[in-house]
């Protein structure tokens, strides 16, 4: 700022110069000496600003009131500044092209100081004015155009990982629209390859089925046939693998099913369904010299799929009677809307809590049959009717907890969809 009021403050003094120069004569005759612009009082600047004209010899002719003597501010050619007395002095020294006169302006610093704090004021204090207005501006502006993208964080972050959906492209920015769209297709191309894999599985899970029974029908043709009891003992051990395989393929091709969502909703009693797999399970458990201890109310409706629920519950209660300790109890309980089941495990057994969903895990009870997805059924299926599943230790007990939200509570005669 500074340097531009120079600037046009010493353009203005070469203008002023040409012009006093322009009104002399040219050969100096006639031309009085020792004249003195006496002052006029008409403005306050009026003693910041003076010039001198002179002979190139350096007599006087004509100077204003109040000017410097030159033995103070000599004449010097071309632009320089000079204190005097505190105050600084521009001034401006140019020689006719003749040569015979010469004039010096002279500016008080004060004066232009006046200006540029002027400046500075009419400029600053707008800007200042306005800038609070302009950052908030800016700011509404930023987050109406980012919004969209917030919303569609929000989608992301509450979209279950199951969950494959397009995101709906309504009222967006043209930036929005196009990173929905390309979300959009990779959600497309994973649900594509997810369905790929669960599609394989299950496929090989049942192709599998046929030569394994074919395997297991021949075995127990040959152990009929045995004519030895070594024969009988190795043929024996041979079914017994082959029961595992297939029970083994029979999980995984249950796996695959359970990761497919329900089709069928409606209102399902689950305190009944519950109650009716106990049954399904209590000659088992009796054989094992295991104790039912089952307490619940005759009715408990959820929203559910009732061929998902059974397999929920009846793979709960299968993992509870295969894994109780001997002569030990099954606690079966019902508070609220949750279901708990209960069953004391040997102490020799090392389970890590935080594991058991996953497929294949089994920890330290390799004496029992199974392949170790039980669990991982029964959290797939939880999922999928949208449960609450807690698996946990406590003590000697091991706790399954299933758990409806109310959501999916439902009182007789009222109807909702999933």
């Amino acid at each position: 700022m500074s340097h531009e009021v120079d600037e046009l403050f010493d353009a203005e003094m070469v203008q002023q110069a040409k012009t006093l120069l322009a009104l002399l004569p040219r050969d100096g005759a006639g031309v009085a000496r020792e004249i003195t612009i006496s002052r006029i009082n008409a403005h306050s600047y009026e003693d910041k600003l003076s010039y001198r004209i002179e002979t190139r010899d350096g007599e006087r002719i004509m100077q204003t009131e109040g000017s410097l003597d030159p033995s103070v501010i000599p004449f010097k050619e071309g632009f320089s500044v000079k204190a005097v007395d505190n105050d600084l002095w521009h001034s401006l020294g140019l020689t006719s092209p003749a040569r015979d006169y010469r004039i010096l302006l002279l500016q008080q610093d004060e004066f232009r100081s006046e200006i540029r704090g002027d400046l500075t004021t009419d400029m600053v204090v707008p800007i200042l004015t306005l800038l609070p207005l302009m950052l908030w501006l800016g700011w509404w502006t930023i987050n109406q155009n980012f919004a969209s993208f917030r919303r569609l964080a929000e989608e992301l972050r509450r979209k279950r990982s199951d969950d494959y959906r397009p995101f709906i492209e309504s009222n967006d920015a043209e930036e929005v629209s196009l990173v929905k769209g390309a979300l959009n297709h990779y959600l497309t191309r994973i649900e594509q390859t997810f369905l790929r894999e669960k599609q394989f599985s299950a496929d090989a899970a049942h192709e599998l089925r046929t030569p394994l029974a074919s395997l297991k029908a021949q075995l127990q043709n040959q152990w009929q046939k045995a004519s030895t009891q070594q024969q009988k003992e190795e043929l024996k051990s041979l079914l017994a693998s082959t029961d595992r395989l297939v029970s083994l393929v029979e999980s995984l091709l249950l796996l695959s099913k359970t990761e497919l969502p329900p089709q069928h909703w409606k209102q399902v009693n689950a305190a009944a369904t519950l109650r009716q797999v106990i049954s399904d399970y209590y000659q088992w458990a009796d054989s094992r010299q295991l104790v039912m201890d089952v307490n619940l109310p005759n009715t408990v409706l959820w929203r559910s799929e009732e061929r998902y629920l059974t397999m929920l519950f009846s793979n709960l209660v299968d993992n509870a009677i295969k894994y109780a300790a001997p002569q030990s109890s099954i606690d079966i309980q019902c508070h609220g809307s949750s279901f708990t089941i209960r069953n004391r495990i040997e102490k020799s057994h090392h389970v890590d809590a935080k594991r058991l969903t996953e497929r294949f895990y089994r920890g330290g009870q390799l004496r029992e049959e199974g392949a170790g997805l039980g669990l991982s059924i029964v959290s797939n299926l939880a999922k999928q009717l949208g449960l609450k599943l807690t698996l946990a230790l406590e003590d000697d007990w091991f706790v399954a907890k299933v758990e409806a939200d109310q959501a999916l509570l439902e009182k007789p005669g009222i109807s909702r969809k999933p």
